[in-house]
């Protein structure tokens, strides 16, 4: 089963969470910091003992919990149910699911995006297929090339935040919305295509997130990508259209 609830807490709250140590303390950011530099921002509580060298992750269930009260009782929303009706305190921060008897983390998309607001990025991104990757820089500028097993472009991952802050991440080409189909886990998970092709520019330069990107869905990105010269947006709508 997978633990998808949503939870009625914006980034713009989560940032305010973080910073109150009323509500988040340093044992807490402890915790929060090893989920959100691990891949995917997920971990199990396990693996987060070890790398504190604490016993037990007894301990790091425990300090979820009583965070997330104190989250659920400055906020004032209603925290994710069990069947009985009790809380499930660990769904506050995290969504989760169960394999072969160990239960993974996921840090909430919302609480990922504060995270990087108040404490800034990590220096590397795991993004989708069809996508770039591969170190974070200072500026917004891209286009450095890099032989791994294919060629890959720099893309700032502060460009795609401003992208999707401004657009949405529903796609701009046929409104595909992950979050409204798969729920909390689809927020936000979009490519970004740039409108220009970084393999034409073969230089670095500023880009700018609202005039050279837009979101689109991982199809309509395989379709525009489908030929040397790529197809617009608008042509890719049409074909949508005709069919």
């Amino acid at each position: 089963m997978f633990y998808n609830s949503k939870l009625e807490i914006s980034k713009e709250v989560w940032s305010q969470i973080l910073t109150d140590r009323e509500v988040t303390t340093e044992s807490d950011l402890n915790i929060l910091k090893i989920v959100y530099e691990s891949k995917n921002h997920e971990i199990r509580a396990s693996e987060i003992a070890s790398r504190l060298n604490i016993p037990h992750y007894g301990l790091i269930n425990l300090q979820i919990s009583r965070f997330s009260k104190r989250v659920i009782h400055k906020t004032g929303v209603q925290p994710p149910l069990r069947r009985d009706g009790k809380p499930r305190w660990w769904h506050v921060p995290f969504l989760g699911y169960e394999k072969e008897g160990k239960f993974p983390w996921i840090m909430r998309a919302e609480l990922v995006i504060a995270f990087e607001e108040v404490f800034g990025q990590s220096n590397t991104e795991l993004v989708y297929s069809g996508e770039i990757t591969i170190d974070d820089i200072p500026s917004l500028s891209e286009g450095t090339v890099r032989q791994v097993f294919v060629n890959r472009y720099e893309r700032n991952r502060k460009a795609r935040n401003i992208c999707i802050d401004y657009y949405g991440s529903k796609c701009a080409v046929c409104g595909f919305d992950f979050e409204r189909t798969y729920g909390p886990i689809g927020k936000d998970k979009i490519h970004i295509h740039h409108l220009v092709p970084l393999s034409k520019i073969q230089k670095e330069y500023e880009v700018d997130p609202i005039r050279d990107l837009r979101p689109v869905c991982p199809n309509c990105h395989l379709i525009i990508h489908s030929k040397r010269e790529p197809f617009t947006i608008e042509e890719v709508r049409e074909m949508i259209s005709m069919t």
